[in-house]
């Protein structure tokens, strides 16, 4: 079961078991004919070829395709168009309508689309899917999951908008054949669409039905006994604006007390369930402030906001208290001013149960202006505190004394050259005898 607005997978039980898909391989019939048919409008070829299996007389017989569906298209009839096959595959599960389609689209062999309807499966992503007709009934090698089957549908869905007009059609009017001279109406074979059927659902949007009362193996080249058969059921529904699908695979034709489809219960209830229990909720929303991160030199600021950059909805269980999803925030060293307003920082991871849910890209909130005197005390603190400026202020100092010491030194040579100078004077100058008289 997923929820189509957010592709939201809300339940799921074995959702990658190979399982038998019945009539519901005609969703992927239906998927390559739009993918391929240029004019729809335009009539289609109806062969024998495309009739004769589901015969008792035909070679070789197998009882898995006898009492398949049909929409009572005849051989040979020259009216129908592609319009007309797609549906007549889709609403009365029509298996000869599937070969018709195959046909015509594999340009007269089957064998062909066959291999478009496996090469789309790879395409779209299915990992557990092998087709091996148009129409879904038994062979051993036609299975899928109803992971894929959801993959298909959900591709048919998103890319060609007529395909479910067809499936949300509950009537159609075919055209005239031998059988219906005037035409005749052939209708949806899903009960959750019928007003009268007591599954009904009035929320429900088709799409395709699958059932096979009973099969049978082959061992050793002969036929075994029948084995009790399954339904398959693909629906979408949409309600008070909330949209689902669910796929079921080879669910138990009738349930141990007898009381019909239990298909169709299963989808009800889950539909029933869904609708009550799940609503959108923001877990978080845009530009919404989710940390603050340091920053340095920054004017008048310390600390810079980190916010998120878009809104998160998501489908979550009324029940669910918000709180309990968990918020991942990264690690953001710290800033250095001046800080850009914008600047990607990482993401917000919001988590679930061990399960991400999201990551929301954060930003910083706002410009953060440099502090330009803060900037210059740094700068000079900085400068002082650098292994070259304290090498350079020694070797000043070292100058310094070493210009201190020689001035010293240079100094006393100065006053004892002088000091014997006068003295030298004194020496040479003639003596007196005491009276005026120089001897």
């Amino acid at each position: 079961m997923v929820n189509l607005d957010t592709d939201t997978v809300v339940m799921s039980k074995n959702p990658d078991k190979k399982l038998y898909p019945a009539s519901t391989a005609k969703i992927m019939t239906a998927l390559v004919a739009l993918e391929n048919v240029r004019d729809f409008n335009a009539k289609v070829e109806c062969p024998y070829e495309c009739f004769d299996e589901f015969s008792w007389s035909y070679e070789p017989y197998d009882p898995n395709f006898i009492g398949a569906s049909t929409a009572d298209i005849q051989p040979l009839q020259e009216n129908v168009t592609y319009y007309d096959c797609l549906y007549a595959l889709m609403l009365a599960s029509g298996c000869e309508a599937g070969n018709i389609l195959a046909y015509n689209v594999g340009e007269g062999d089957r064998k062909k689309f066959i291999q478009m309807m496996n090469d789309t499966a790879d395409k779209i992503g299915c990992t557990g899917t092998h087709f091996t007709n148009a129409h879904g009934l038994f062979e051993e090698n036609n299975y899928s999951t109803a992971r894929d089957m959801y993959l298909i549908t959900k591709y048919a869905m998103d890319n060609y908008p007529g395909f479910m007009k067809i499936c949300n059609t509950y009537e159609y009017e075919m055209p005239a054949n031998e059988l219906y001279p005037d035409g005749y109406t052939i209708t949806h074979t899903n009960a959750m669409m019928r007003e009268s059927s007591e599954y009904y659902y009035a929320a429900a949007e088709g799409i395709k039905t699958g059932s096979i009362y009973e099969y049978n193996l082959k061992k050793n080249g002969e036929w075994q006994d029948a084995i009790p058969g399954f339904c398959s059921l693909v629906t979408t529904a949409e309600k008070n604006g909330y949209r689902y699908m669910v796929v079921t695979l080879q669910s138990p034709y009738e349930d141990e007390e007898d009381e019909g489809r239990t298909h169709y219960r299963d989808h009800i209830n889950l539909y029933d369930w869904a609708f009550d229990e799940f609503e959108y909720a923001q877990i978080i929303g845009k530009n919404e402030q989710v940390m603050q991160v340091d920053v340095d030199k920054g004017l008048e600021v310390d600390k810079v906001g980190i916010i998120t950059t878009e809104d998160f909805y998501t489908l979550m269980p009324k029940s669910l208290d918000p709180s309990s999803i968990q918020q991942i925030k990264p690690v953001v060293e710290p800033f250095v001013a001046p800080v850009e307003k914008g600047v990607a920082v990482g993401e917000l991871e919001l988590r679930l149960n061990g399960e991400t849910l999201a990551k929301i890209p954060l930003v910083t909130e706002n410009r953060v202006e440099l502090d330009v005197i803060e900037d210059y005390k740094e700068k000079a603190v900085n400068i002082m505190e650098s292994p070259q400026f304290i090498t350079s202020i020694i070797v000043l100092v070292l100058l310094i004394i070493t210009y201190i010491v020689a001035r010293t030194i240079l100094k006393k040579k100065k006053r004892k050259a002088a000091e014997m100078e006068r003295r030298r004077k004194i020496r040479m100058a003639p003596r007196s005898d005491g009276k005026g008289r120089r001897k």
